[in-house]
């Protein structure tokens, strides 16, 4: 019996919440199917470094490096999966064309923001992307304007840190920043690319004076507990499934490391869902009966008693005038935002928990097990048991 124990080298730090998440898919598929070795860097100072090509791995995740980086990889003759390389290093005629890539999907990261924002009413939009240029930042900028302007809206760009010290420094680019914010009109849905720069643009709203919501609805993106729930009000996210991203790779390490053929091509993952946190809360909202509404159908949304009377009675409305506000600002019926409110509940308890699946439907306000299924499956073109399998992610708190 072979009991080698094959060496994974993980060229990535746990840093940030993606490159955790995904860590924990890899590792969990490590323990179903391995038992593998893994080495990756923690990103502690005086840390020792690994030279791979030195201690014998028998694979390699390249996550985020350049072509000077990776092209060394390449002759080590092993099993390399390639994930969220930079721009330009992947395609028929380049140097890794040979190795499989996972990566987001920012584009679609930033069609998410864009139609979370619209469904909650707003018209004024701005972007601030992070501060080296990177690619995915431009594409979340680009999923966001063009969704929003297939609505026939349009977004700001933030153009800054100017120079080399903004970028480095948070005191010396946050004057410029509050200029930006301060031109704004209120209420404006900022989108920024990750959650430590939408961190940045709350600071900067509370030293300009502005109120967050009310004034400036901030979004991030990653879902980092640590950095959303430290921030003050607490920051709403996009998950974006680095579990998920994590199981994929190892199950292409995996297949490799057996002698299967791999294609070698790129395996794109979508975003997972919104956290809505205070900083998007409703009551930036301009229409104070849309805002109730909303208000109600985020708290009561997965409970059997949010009917369409209650909302109403909650909105100080009628359920008529409802509709028509519904109509009008949102586009969509009452009932169908509050289905929506169903499934991301559903979404979450099947992503998150231990949850039976049998139990989902009550825990979602659904008497009808099969009711809940049919419209599940409509929603998203998938059974739960189907989504749980493949988004399931992993906290790594």
């Amino acid at each position: 019996m072979d009991s080698h124990v094959p060496v994974i080298a993980v060229l990535d730090t746990p840093a940030l919440k993606g490159t955790r998440s995904t860590l924990r898919g890899i590792i969990d598929y490590a323990e179903r199917h391995g038992p593998w070795r893994l080495l990756f860097l923690e990103s502690r100072d005086e840390e020792q470094v690994f030279d791979y090509a030195k201690l014998g791995c028998d694979a390699v995740v390249a996550c985020k490096l350049s072509q000077s980086e990776v092209l060394p990889i390449a002759k080590l003759k092993v099993p390399v999966v390639l994930c969220e390389p930079l721009g330009g290093l992947v395609g028929a005629n380049t140097p890794l064309a040979e190795f499989p890539v996972v990566r987001m999907d920012s584009r679609a990261v930033g069609a998410m923001a864009a139609k979370y924002y619209l469904e909650r009413g707003y018209r004024s939009f701005a972007y601030v992307g992070e501060t080296l240029g990177m690619y995915w930042s431009a594409e979340r900028q680009d999923g966001f304007v063009a969704t929003l302007r297939e609505a026939g809206c349009d977004a700001v760009v933030y153009d800054g840190p100017h120079g080399a010290r903004e970028r480095r420094r948070w005191d010396a680019e946050r004057p410029r920043m509050m200029r930006f914010l301060k031109s704004l009109p209120r209420p404006t849905a900022v989108f920024a690319a990750m959650d430590g720069r939408a961190r940045l643009v709350v600071d900067a709203c509370i030293e300009a004076g502005l109120r967050v919501p009310e004034d400036i609805a901030v979004l991030g993106v990653d879902d980092d507990q640590i950095l959303c729930c430290s921030c003050v009000p607490q920051l709403s996210s996009i998950r974006t499934g680095g579990y998920r991203r994590g199981v994929r790779i190892a199950e292409l390490l995996d297949e490799m490391m057996h002698g299967r053929a791999v294609d070698h091509t790129v395996f794109v993952e979508e975003p997972l869902a919104v956290v809505t946190r205070g900083s998007t809360g409703y009551d930036a909202m301009r229409d104070p009966i849309l805002a109730r509404a909303l208000a109600f159908i985020h708290r009561n949304g997965a409970t059997a008693r949010c009917s369409t009377s209650a909302i109403a009675a909650a909105a100080q409305c009628s359920r008529r005038y409802l509709e028509k506000r519904f109509r009008k600002l949102l586009g969509v019926s009452v009932r169908d935002l509050v289905m929506r409110e169903k499934i991301e509940r559903a979404k979450n308890l099947l992503e998150k928990g231990p949850m039976p699946i049998g139990e989902i439907p009550v825990a979602c306000g659904v008497s009808c097990n099969s009711h809940l299924s049919v419209l599940f499956k409509k929603a998203t073109g998938v059974t739960m048991r189907e989504w749980r399998h493949a988004h399931r992610d992993a906290s790594d708190e």
